[in-house]
């Protein structure tokens, strides 16, 4: 049996760190069916009622809390946590994801508290983990570098997309969106300051035909986010937008100029997988993971300056050709990209570590 600490992964949400374990849960099972999985919440979850369950046949469900883990998961011969929390028992090889150091790396751009925590923990977790895997190798070179591991011990497992759910949207349902929103510039994620989202309006403000589409939950940055819609004068040019269906944000997608990812830190990005296999081209920042996320089916740019997005982004909208060739190579990129090969990464490492 193999244990899967996924406390994190519970939730209604497609995208980020709930969405990337759910998905990856998901094919393992579907994937591994004579392998038993334990899916185990912690206690403090458990009791707020946030647990992930599966229906497979070869899930079991758990509720874990120290010190009776050694008899809750007696038959465990390995425990992998999904998110930042180690359980110090039982006495079995243990892996842990990181799914980034921002808030080690980048304290500025979090709320103090929140950084202190949030890196005492991974601290935490990292000396009691035998292994660390990463999404990006950016992000296991950061967690070789700042905790001093072996690189042995550090393992970098790219996420995936899945094609069945991210695919171009019919006629239909992008001429509506368009009806909707015009011609627009869509960008996806937390408002935070990492994302980098003021110099995007900015940018899309010297655009004047175009409209910006922000999709995602106000966070530490939103306040900047419009204030900067306000000082560009893009109250009428820019749609917040949070909590949309899958059918929504596929045609949203679909029907988009273009995708930009302006992001300063990322721990690997899957949206831009999500975008490129719904056949849009994409703008990337050229920053932390994101290169090795888009390869060469993107347009990547240095997104500290404002004036550097504008241009990027005027070339995909102008350029017709240039269009067809991202959209064709981000096409090619996504199907690379399989939720199937992330698993296999995962179980091939598990091998190695317990035997199982």
């Amino acid at each position: 049996m193999i244990a899967l600490e996924v406390s994190s992964g519970a939730g209604g949400e497609h995208g980020g760190v709930p969405g990337a374990i759910q998905s990856l849960v998901h094919v393992l099972l579907r994937s591994d069916p004579d392998t038993t999985y334990a899916l185990c919440a912690r206690f403090s979850r458990w009791r707020k009622g946030k647990v992930l369950r599966s229906a497979m046949r070869n899930a079991v469900h758990y509720v874990i809390q120290d010190p009776l883990n050694g008899v809750i998961l007696r038959k465990a011969k390995l425990l992998h946590s999904m998110g930042i929390f180690l359980p110090r028992t039982p006495r079995i090889p243990k892996i842990v994801t990181v799914h980034d150091l921002n808030a080690v790396r980048n304290p500025d751009w979090v709320r103090p508290g929140w950084s202190a925590r949030r890196s005492s923990r991974i601290r935490t977790v990292i000396e009691r983990a035998d292994h660390v895997v990463t999404y990006s190798e950016f992000t296991a070179n950061e967690v070789r570098q700042e905790y001093g591991l072996d690189s042995q011990r550090v393992h970098a497992v790219p996420l995936g997309v899945d094609m069945e759910l991210f695919s171009p949207a019919a006629p239909s349902a992008c001429a509506k969106t368009r009806t909707r929103f015009g011609d627009y510039v869509l960008a996806i994620g937390l408002q935070t300051p990492r994302k980098n989202f003021v110099r995007l309006v900015e940018a899309v403000s010297q655009l004047k035909d175009l409209k910006l589409v922000i999709v995602g939950r106000p966070s530490d940055g939103a306040a900047e986010v419009r204030a900067a819609i306000q000082r560009f004068h893009m109250e009428q040019r820019v749609e917040l937008l949070e909590d949309l269906s899958s059918f929504f944000l596929t045609a949203l997608l679909s029907a988009a100029c273009v995708y930009v990812v302006p992001s300063l830190y990322e721990g690997f990005g899957l949206t831009v997988l999500e975008a490129m296999a719904c056949g849009t081209p994409v703008v990337c920042s050229d920053a932390a993971s994101l290169p090795e996320v888009a390869a060469d089916a993107a347009l990547m740019v240095d997104a500290h300056d404002s004036e550097n997005l504008r241009y990027a982004i005027e070339r995909v909208c102008s350029d017709t050709a240039l269009a067809k060739d991202l959209r064709a190579r981000g096409f090619d990129r996504a199907e690379l990209m399989s939720w199937t090969a992330s698993s296999q990464r995962l179980r091939a490492l598990y091998r190695d570590v317990a035997g199982v």
